[in-house]
């Protein structure tokens, strides 16, 4: 089977891997290098360009895949099927009708539910317990295809998005396996077609506010942000001087802990300080204060970074 396959992160490059394996792949796309990081202007590819240089395939990083010179080399490869691994770009009608098989889709979730750009920190945000991956034959919505293959997974109450996306991308190269076996198989390949409402909704791509943290919400809300935000981006909020921090692992405090939203409320020796939040309260264990590395929360402490009757989030105190 002549496949063509479109993917960006490192999210997808274990299903580039496992179409590498499967199929006879002839060329990968992309998108172009760019600068990533917050240091230096130097360009770095995507982690599915590193890996498909790795095995020797012809790479294409075009700006606009809907251009007529994009449309027609794809056509040159005359694909039975494209394969598309969070690619972050819709696909054109006139590509999604190229191939004999279509172009297929590999999303993890379990549509209907967390269409859109975010569905892995979607389901972490929510506090879901059950998450997964599926296939689908793309149409020119926005994950709305017919499903062809679903497998579902426990989502663990303290796994985090980095931790959830590595072994999702597993998952997903294994329903990605199965999918390819049931197109090669000559046999009907099985659609069960979507509603049209998404539940949940849509999900949009993060903006910079979203990382903040409102301490006004219960704590569970809370953490399960700081669940799906860790470690990159990671949530933030700022402390008593207007200084940002930067979270990535909270645990649940004893129940005798309460106080106003955002209030230090003390501390946990070998642990961190503990937050109020609207209802309950959290132990910051793991943190990245401006200008420093990450470190315990408990050497936050030490370095009196945050005191008992701070308040986090809070806007900082005018100069006089």
């Amino acid at each position: 089977m002549r496949t063509i396959f479109m993917g960006s992160p490192e999210f997808a490059v274990a299903s580039l891997e496992k179409v590498h394996e499967l199929t006879d792949l002839q060329a990968v796309y992309t998108q172009p290098d760019k600068v990533r990081g917050r240091r230096g202007n130097k360009l770095e590819p995507t982690a599915v360009k590193k890996k498909a240089l790795e095995l020797g395939l012809p790479v294409h990083e075009p700006k606009r895949i809907r251009d007529p010179e994009v449309i027609e080399e794809l056509r040159a490869y005359k694909p039975d099927v494209i394969l598309v691994v969070a690619y972050a770009k819709l696909i054109p009608p006139e590509i999604l009708e190229l191939p004999e098989h279509g172009c297929i889709n590999v999303h993890p979730s379990l549509l209907p539910r967390y269409r859109g750009a975010i569905p892995l920190q979607a389901s972490i945000f929510s506090g879901d317990t059950e998450t997964g991956v599926c296939t689908f034959f793309m149409d020119e919505g926005y994950d709305t295809g017919d499903i062809i293959v679903t497998r579902h997974t426990h989502l663990g109450p303290e796994e985090t998005f980095s931790e959830l996306s590595e072994r999702l991308a597993l998952v997903g190269a294994d329903v990605l396996a199965e999918t390819i076996g049931l197109l090669e198989s000559g046999e009907p390949v099985p659609r069960l077609k979507q509603p049209a409402e998404a539940e949940g909704g849509y999900t949009k791509p993060l903006k910079k506010d979203d990382l903040k943290l409102d301490w006004s919400q219960d704590s569970e809300q809370v953490r399960n942000r700081i669940r799906g935000l860790a470690e990159d981006p990671a949530a933030s909020s700022t402390l008593a001087n207007g200084d940002s921090i930067k979270i990535a692992l909270a645990t649940p405090a004893p129940a005798e802990y309460s106080g106003a939203p955002g209030e230090v409320l003390g501390v946990i020796k070998g642990k961190g300080p503990v937050i109020a939040c609207g209802q309950g309260a959290l132990v910051l264990e793991r943190v990245k204060p401006a200008g420093k590395g990450w470190m315990d929360g408990f050497s936050l402490w030490n370095g009196k970074k945050v005191e008992k009757g701070d308040v986090l989030g809070a806007p900082a105190p005018a100069n006089t």
